[in-house]
């Protein structure tokens, strides 16, 4: 990675030392079984639960509405899976702009009796007004991811949320509304108490922390787990804690906490400013985006275009890194936001506090270069 130049930061971000050291002191000073009750598995529980205090902190929320699992996808699949156990399937609204990790899905629910309709992203923005429409009696859950992955625009969760508040207490029904974070942490403005959320994930590695290790937060009584193995995390996700990675975790969270996106808005602005002019348009508006992620569509066919970069030393990407077929799924959201005909040229640069201004105007050079 030394000799590249790193603009795919939505995808992975590098460890930051801080986390690294407070992962590898975890191993050494806290090793016992959080579950075992002599004093090091004692101490090793009370470690984790000041973990879960301070994430807490970090996320304004109660310790007890925070739930450790192996990541992102895995705190969606918590949520998404609870729906198996209803006896009287609905109706499921999923926004078009989701991670395959929630999108997939749809297949099983479709297969297990739900009706499910996808809510269209005009522009990359989910409106509380489509959502009014979209929101009948026999909604039970409604899914909108707070920052798109693919664009980096930032969805009105207060305002959706309190669509769906209203039109619960007009049917006399709860409706579950759950939002994936994992691009938001950090990077866009999160109020998960305000916002009255139901249910959101979260995901270490896009924040400078490690693999492996994200967070659910759940509200008390909103879900029915599937996980009946070991009754960790209160049942809510069995097996036993990674410690180590809850510790760096947690660190990297306090972390970005601290820094604010001035940096970050820099960066962006050198890569909007110095395509202008050029043959790439610009897919991230300037207003309702988080600054971490700039998505822009070139002249070249997206593959090519990314060869031609790493071949200069710049690594960036096509859309989402977390499936084999992600130029497919990309391409769908795309779509679904009006963009069809940009796709094919499609590159997405994510930025992180690693990169510098120089960085970013070599980036530029060599964009120009190739287009």
């Amino acid at each position: 990675m030394q000799d590249f130049h790193y603009f795919d930061n939505a995808a992975t971000t590098m460890i930051s030392d801080r986390a690294l050291e407070a992962y590898e002191s975890c191993c050494r000073l806290h090793m016992a079984n959080p579950s075992a009750s002599y004093a090091p598995g004692r101490e090793s529980k009370a470690f984790l639960n000041d973990c879960r205090s301070r994430m807490a902190k970090v996320l304004g929320v109660q310790a007890d509405q925070l739930f450790f699992t192996s990541g992102a996808s895995e705190s969606i699949a918590i949520v998404m899976e609870s729906l198996l156990w209803a006896k009287s399937p609905g109706k499921v609204l999923i926004s078009a702009l989701e991670h395959e990790a929630v999108s997939s899905f749809i297949p099983l629910l479709k297969e297990k009796g739900w009706t499910v309709e996808v809510l269209p992203a005009k522009g990359g923005f989910i409106s509380p007004e489509t959502l009014e429409a979209k929101l009948t009696k026999d909604v039970r859950l409604v899914a909108v991811m707070a920052v798109s992955n693919v664009l980096g625009t930032v969805q009105d969760i207060d305002g959706l949320v309190s669509v769906t508040r209203r039109k619960e207490a007009e049917f006399g029904r709860p409706i579950l509304f759950f939002s994936d974070c994992v691009q938001a942490f950090g990077k866009a403005e999160l109020r998960l108490s305000d916002w009255a959320l139901d249910a959101a994930s979260f995901s270490a590695h896009k924040i400078h922390g490690p693999r492996g290790v994200g967070l659910l937060y759940l509200k008390k009584g909103q879900i029915q787990s599937l996980s009946h193995a070991g009754g960790q995390e209160k049942g809510v996700r069995g097996g036993t804690e990674n410690l180590p990675a809850i510790a760096a975790f947690t660190v990297a969270a306090e972390e970005l906490a601290q820094r604010d996106d001035e940096e970050i808005r820099r960066l962006n602005d050198i890569v909007r400013t110095g395509l202008e002019g050029t043959k790439y348009g610009i897919l991230t508006p300037r207003e309702g985006s988080t600054p971490y992620i700039l998505t822009i569509a070139g002249p070249l066919p997206s593959e090519v275009a990314m060869r031609m970069l790493q071949d200069r030393g710049f690594l960036l990407s096509s859309g989402s890194a977390c499936s084999n077929n992600e130029r497919g799924k990309a391409e769908a959201i795309f779509r679904a936001s009006g963009f069809a005909k940009a796709a094919g040229g499609a590159l997405r640069i994510s930025f992180s506090h690693d990169n510098t201004p120089e960085e970013a105007q070599l980036l530029v050079e060599a964009l120009k270069e190739i287009g």
